[in-house]
């Protein structure tokens, strides 16, 4: 099968029996919509929390990565100031030449 059945498959199988449930259950109809709409909002805070957790990680993993990857520039590039500060050259050395 593929990806595409199967999402549909595991929608409609999701969808039928949440139907149901929702028939076949004690409770009255009102009731349900009560509960399924305390839920639905208990899951969208918990949506917003992990959401707003994800970002916060991925914001800290991706300035970790940047030092990183700044710390093995600097590491491996060297600075040319400091490299060539001990050689010595005056200027009519560099005139000359």
């Amino acid at each position: 099968m593929s990806r595409k059945t199967n999402l549909l498959l595991f929608t409609t199988s999701f969808i039928g029996g949440l139907a149901a449930g929702f028939l076949l259950s004690p409770r009255k109809g009102t009731e349900n919509r009560v509960v399924l709409s305390q839920n639905a909002v208990e899951l969208g805070r918990w949506a917003k929390l992990k959401h707003y957790l994800a970002k916060r990680k991925g914001a800290s993993k991706l300035d970790k990565l940047r030092k990183d990857i700044q710390q093995g520039i600097n590491y491996n590039v060297p600075d040319l100031y400091k490299a060539t500060e001990t050689i010595p050259l005056t200027e009519k050395d560099v005139i000359s030449e």
